[in-house]
């Protein structure tokens, strides 16, 4: 609504507002499911992914098809963040509610096992979550090292395609195949992240290494086209996005995974899991910094447009 560069710094203002608002929700929401089976982890994994997929469908059908423009599509998608306030403190409350002795105190704050007890549930007490210390800090990172590898490599990666290369890729066509990538970002998000409810992957490190061989093959793709130039009508972009649900399940089952390994891996101390999931966003945040920042360079340099479409866009 507002013209020039008021109105670009003013997108950037809100824009860190609604992704502060994002992680804090998602933090606190994987903190408050340590208290649960680990299925419930894949269920609010799929969650998200559906929400990626109506939010992109919704956004299509608003802009392309109504042609609203992007300040009335956000003023009224605001309200749902209301709506989605008290759905939360509803489920919190009954969640609570249902839980009592040792479950209702790892819900509320940890849990450990009694001096001299087995390790049976009856004998778990509460702990509650250490605080950010530098000595906690330094004791999270040393036991969770290898997932927060995996968790900021997955993120840069992911990042480094959507938005950086797609951005590249459907730079010539038509408007909604950046949203429609979206899309297929988002259905692979919900596979991914339901499978944690059904199988759990250790080697998380695989599906990194995997997903390094993503980034490669669309760097050569951004450049080379033959892909998106192999069918008429930009007919070779639906392969292209089918490779994007490839992506998305790839970073989305490294991501649901390293969240079940924060909550259930041998080896990391109760009251440090918390602070690992934190540690973990914080530097998941500084890798997608990192990927977003190397494409504002990227594309004034190596891949700019007439570099990578040097004869223009094709008729």
């Amino acid at each position: 609504m507002l013209p020039g560069a008021l109105g670009f710094c003013m997108a950037a203002i809100f824009s860190c507002v609604a992704g502060m608002g994002q992680i804090f929700g998602e933090t606190c929401n994987l903190a408050f499911l340590k208290a649960f089976p680990p299925e419930l982890i894949g269920g609010w994994g799929g969650g998200a992914g559906l929400a990626g997929i109506l939010g992109s469908l919704s956004y299509i059908v608003l802009t392309g098809t109504m042609g609203l423009s992007n300040s009335v599509v956000f003023a009224l998608m605001a309200p749902l963040t209301i709506l989605h306030f008290l759905a939360f403190r509803y489920l919190h409350q009954q969640a609570v509610r249902s839980l009592d002795g040792f479950r209702l105190a790892r819900a509320m704050g940890g849990m450990c096992t009694a001096p001299g007890g087995t390790g049976m549930e009856e004998e778990l007490q509460p702990t509650g979550t250490a605080p950010a210390t530098v000595a906690n800090l330094k004791a999270a990172v040393a036991a969770s090292s290898s997932i927060l590898f995996n968790l900021v490599a997955v993120y840069c990666l992911k990042y480094f395609i959507y938005p950086g290369l797609d951005d590249r890729e459907t730079l010539c066509a038509k408007k909604n195949w950046y949203t429609a990538m979206w899309l297929c970002y988002n259905i692979g998000v919900t596979i991914s992240k339901c499978s944690v409810a059904f199988f759990r992957l250790r080697r998380v490190w695989l599906l990194t290494i995997f997903q390094l061989f993503n980034v490669i093959g669309w760097v050569v793709e951004v450049y080379t086209g033959t892909i998106r130039n192999s069918l008429p009508d930009e007919q070779g972009l639906y392969i292209i996005a089918a490779w994007m649900v490839l992506v998305r399940l790839c970073g989305g089952a490294t991501y649901a995974n390293c969240m079940y390994l924060f909550n259930r891996q041998e080896g990391i101390p109760n009251d440090l899991r918390e602070l690992g999931i934190n540690i973990g966003f914080m530097m998941s945040s500084l890798g997608i910094t990192v990927a977003t920042l190397s494409f504002s360079l990227l594309d004034m340099t190596i891949m700019t447009k007439a570099i990578v479409y040097p004869h223009g866009c094709p008729s």
